[in-house]
C-alpha cells in the first residue's frame, strides 16, 4: 500500500487498502481500517471504474459499521449497491452489444451462403442449358446425316462446331475442379490447363476426324441411295409408258 501511494498508482492503493481495511477490521482494529479505508477512498476521485468502487465504498461502509456509526455505514453501503447496480448494467449492456454483433454476423454468413447457393445454381442452370444445346445438336447431327437433304460440307461444320462446344463444355466443368484443387494458384492452374490441353487436342483432332468421316460417309450413302431409288423411279416411268 506504502509503495502504490507512494508512486501514486491509485488502483493498486485502493485495492490495498480496502484489503487491509478488511485485515485491520478482522483484528479488532476498526479507527486504524476506517482511516485505511478513507484513504483508498479518497484515491477514487481520479477513479471512476465500477469494481473499484465497489471495493471501495464496500471497504468504507464496514469500517463506518466496525466504529458504530451506522449512518455513515449506510450511506456508503447504498454508495456501493448503486454502483453494483451501474456495474450490472454495463454488463448487462456488453451482453446485449456482443448478442447483436453475434446476431449480425450470423446474418451477414447466411446472407453470404445465401448469395453462394442462388450462384451454385445459376451456374448448374447454365451447365445445364449447355449440356442440353451439345446433346441437341449431336442429334441433329445424327438425324441430318441419314437424310440427303444436308450436304457433306454442312455435316462437317457443324459436327466441328458440336466437338468445339463439347471440349469447351469439359473445360468449364474442369475450372471449378481444378480451382479447388490447386487452392487459386495461376501457376498451378496454368500447368494444369496445360497438361488438359496436351491431351484434349490430339483427342480433339482424332474425334473429329472420325466423326466427320463417319457422319460424312453415313450421308454420302444417303445420298447415294436416294440418287439410286431417283433414278430407278426414272427408268421405270418409261417403261410403264411404253407398256401402256
Amino acid at each position: 500500500m506504502a509503495v502504490a501511494d507512494s508512486f501514486k498508482l491509485p488502483e493498486p492503493l485502493i485495492g490495498a487498502s480496502a484489503g487491509y481495511a478488511k485485515l485491520l477490521i478482522g483484528q479488532g482494529r476498526a479507527a486504524e481500517a476506517l482511516a485505511c479505508a478513507r484513504k483508498g477512498f479518497e484515491a477514487t476521485e481520479d477513479v471512476r471504474q465500477p469494481l473499484i468502487m465497489i471495493k471501495s465504498t464496500t471497504a468504507l461502509s464496514d469500517a463506518f459499521s466496525a466504529n458504530g456509526m451506522t449512518d455513515s455505514a449506510l450511506v456508503y453501503s447504498k454508495l456501493s449497491h448503486a454502483w453494483r447496480d451501474s456495474l450490472t448494467g454495463l454488463q448487462n449492456k456488453s451482453q446485449l452489444q456482443n448478442q447483436l454483433f453475434t446476431q449480425e454476423l450470423k446474418d451477414r454468413e447466411d446472407a453470404k451462403l445465401r448469395e453462394e447457393e442462388i450462384a451454385a445454381r445459376s451456374r448448374n442452370i447454365q451447365f445445364g442449358i449447355i449440356a442440353l444445346v451439345v446433346i441437341t445438336l449431336g442429334i441433329f447431327l445424327l438425324i441430318f446425316s441419314r437424310t440427303s437433304v444436308v450436304g457433306a460440307k454442312a455435316i462437317r461444320n457443324l459436327s466441328l462446331i458440336a466437338l468445339l462446344l463439347f471440349f469447351e463444355f469439359i473445360n468449364l466443368l474442369l475450372h471449378p475442379f481444378l480451382d479447388r484443387v490447386t487452392n487459386h494458384s495461376p501457376l498451378l492452374m496454368l500447368l494444369c490447363m496445360a497438361a488438359i490441353a496436351g491431351l484434349l487436342i490430339p483427342l480433339h483432332h482424332r474425334m473429329e476426324h472420325w466423326i466427320t468421316n463417319m457422319l460424312v460417309s453415313k450421308n454420302n450413302r444417303v445420298r447415294l441411295e436416294a440418287a439410286r431409288r431417283t433414278i430407278e423411279e426414272l427408268e421405270a416411268r418409261p417403261n410403264e409408258h411404253s407398256g401402256t
